[in-house]
This record gives C-alpha cells, structure tokens and sequence, in this order.
C-alpha cells in the first residue's frame, strides 16, 4: 500500500493523523521544501500540502510533479487561510498548457 502524507500547520494535519496518513506539522518554507522533496523520493502515493505552505512553494511543486507522475501532490485548503486562490490558479496553468490559450478569459 502506498504511503500518503499531511504537510501543514496542526489543525490542517489533526483529522489526516485520524485516518492513518502521516501529519507533519510545518511552517517554515525551507523546512517544507526538504520535507516535501524527502516524501517525494522515498516513495509516497500520495502529498497533500495546505494551500498556505503550497504558496510559498508552489514552484517546486510542480517542477517535481513534470518529473514523475507519483506521487500526486494535493494542495488542500488549510485553517490559516493565508493563500486561497493558489487550487484555482494552478488548474489554470494546467489548463492553459493543455489547450494552449486561457480559456478563462474567454466570454461568450
């Protein structure tokens, strides 16, 4: 079975701990960046990240998921709500990469 991890702050990472997947709680961008290279090379299915550490970080994050395909990296809403809009904004990215305009900004 494959491992998953919680990378976030501890109100973020407490119901993750309920359920059996791995909580680390974190809050330094340095500390996150070595954490989340450490989980992604030692063979974990799956990463969640708070959106408020993701921000920090964001592209490290995607330079690794161009790598490899595992594990999926999930940036998850978080307590301190710091960052919201970086989910969205990423969809765009990938978005526009895969059709190669912003469709967002398309109207009818």
């Amino acid at each position: 079975m494959l491992k998953m991890a919680v990378i976030g702050d501890k109100e973020t990472c407490l119901p993750f701990r309920g359920v059996g997947v791995e909580g680390i709680v974190c809050e330094k961008t340095e500390e996150v960046k070595k954490i989340l290279r450490q989980r992604f090379e030692e063979g974990y299915g799956v990463i969640f990240i708070a959106e408020s550490l993701a921000a920090e970080c964001l592209e490290m994050i995607e330079e690794l998921t161009e790598k490899r395909s595992m594990p999926i990296i999930t940036i998850i809403p978080d307590f301190l709500k710091k960052s919201p809009g970086i989910t969205e904004s990423r969809l765009k990215n990938w978005l526009r990469r895969a059709v190669g305009i912003d469709i967002s900004k398309m109207r009818d």
